[in-house]
């Protein structure tokens, strides 16, 4: 089980016996970059690159405390995600952050990213973790 797994798991038991929510221990600090792929015009050409190409890149990269990679699913409804792809990488700082992104490692992910998402958006945010 990850450590997200056992926050939510810990949630759900302490709702059940009525404890609030600002009981639950929460990660602390450092930071979050996520990259929100939007829809790409060709699912299947997107997933060949960046399974494999791009993310053996990534996976190259060292002194990320966490990275994360998801595929988002339908809504409820079954209506389409708002995104197709969610990239997610922890780090201490944001110092941290640039120094593990001006590796030659690091300059390889940012350049690679153009090669695979002409005709879909690409949002990067970073965000101070709690």
């Amino acid at each position: 089980m990850d450590r997200r797994t056992a926050i939510s798991m810990v949630a759900i038991g302490l709702a059940a016996k009525g404890a609030g929510a600002a009981e639950v221990a929460q990660p602390s600090g450092g930071i979050k970059l996520r990259v929100l792929y939007g829809q790409p015009p060709n699912p299947a050409e997107f997933e060949k690159y960046y399974l494999g190409v791009h993310m053996p890149l990534v996976a190259a990269i060292k002194g990320a405390r966490r990275m994360e990679a998801a595929k988002c699913l339908p809504q409820a409804d079954g209506s389409p995600p708002a995104f197709y792809r969610i990239f997610e990488m922890w780090f201490d700082s944001p110092e941290q952050m640039s120094a593990v992104f001006a590796t030659p490692e690091g300059a390889k992910v940012r350049a690679d990213v153009a090669n695979f998402t002409q005709g879909t958006s690409v949002t990067r945010l970073v965000g101070k973790l709690d």
